[in-house]
């Protein structure tokens, strides 16, 4: 399992996401676990990648 930890970040555009999607689905058998993202993270997620199952949000 991975952590990425984004409390400092306070705006993560389409192209962001799309790089930690993009990076969790190519996890052999791992997760990703996003913390204190930014408000917008996880409605973009849902919105272009809602069956990835591989990220988990942690709330901020």
């Amino acid at each position: 399992m991975s952590y990425v930890e984004l409390s400092d970040v306070g705006f993560v555009d389409v192209a962001g996401v799309t790089a930690l999607a993009i990076t969790a689905m190519n996890l052999p058998d791992g997760r990703v676990v996003v913390e204190h993202p930014p408000p917008h993270l996880p409605r973009v997620l849902e919105m272009f990648w809602p069956n990835l199952h591989q990220i988990e949000v942690a709330p901020r």
